[in-house]
């Protein structure tokens, strides 16, 4: 699975020759809510991205996309500004899932974890070609941490509701006054010493406040099941063997 808490987008730099709408500039890729867009004015463009130093790269997520199965982005890196392509992907990833209104793609990298400093994204949306505009929520380009021993198996995926039903005491009539809803991760760890040691590192520098990338299973349906989220709870570590410890997660998806 991917677990990964360290994001260096937030203090990249964004350049796109694409318009764009002065109240939802490429600035709202790099923050939070997910729920507060960039909009490009254009349907086919180039987002560049520089992180400002090279980076280790295991993993590339857009949240919050609007866009449609027949549409295609191609993510691709370079050690220099207009070098040659040191990777891409291929075939290009195709734009999200119809029956779902996540708005999350997540390319699977290549082990080893790249190191580049310059990245693209390069996007083609025939879908939006009436509304002339794409919608990009929340950018990740992280390190892709994945946890020797994972959580194979014994993981949860819940969906929380966030509406509110009103019933009437008398009459017993409902009222409904629909909200978003949204995905809960839940899974259980084994951690070796050096990847204890990791959790309480980032037990620190993410704590519960900070964003987190979760895939339980990047070859699997990481559509449906992979996640943008803050650490709602986390048990405390349990030594449960000489050289192992345990720990129980739960991811809430961000808004």
């Amino acid at each position: 699975m991917i677990l990964d808490h360290r994001n260096w987008a937030p203090s990249a730099s964004l350049f796109t020759s694409a318009p764009v709408a002065s109240e939802l500039p490429p600035s709202h890729l790099l923050s939070e809510p997910v729920a507060r867009p960039a909009r490009l004015l254009a349907t086919a463009f180039t987002i560049d991205i520089d992180l400002g130093a090279e980076q280790p790269v295991g993993a590339l997520a857009i949240a919050g996309a609007t866009l449609a199965a027949t549409d295609t982005w191609v993510w691709s890196c370079r050690m220099e500004p207009g070098g040659p392509i040191i990777w891409q992907t291929d075939p290009p990833e195709a734009g999200i899932h119809p029956a779902i209104g996540f708005g999350l793609s997540i390319p699977v990298l290549p082990s080893p974890v790249l190191a580049a400093r310059y990245w693209s994204l390069s996007i083609s949306a025939p879908s939006r070609a009436a509304l002339g505009y794409v919608d990009l929520g929340y950018l990740w380009i992280g390190a892709g941490s994945r946890p020797a021993w994972g959580a194979s198996y014994g993981w949860r995926l819940t969906t929380e509701d966030l509406s509110r039903v009103t019933t009437a005491e008398r009459s017993g009539v409902e009222w409904v006054d629909l909200g978003r809803r949204r995905r809960r991760l839940e899974f259980d760890l084994t951690l070796d010493d050096e990847e204890r040691a990791g959790v309480l590192d980032r037990d620190f520098a993410a704590g519960q406040s900070a964003p987190i990338l979760c895939v339980p299973n990047p070859a699997g349906d990481w559509a449906r099941e992979g996640l943008i989220g803050r650490i709602s709870s986390a048990d405390p570590l349990v030594r449960s063997y000489s050289t192992f410890s345990d720990r129980s997660y739960s991811i809430r998806e961000m808004l």
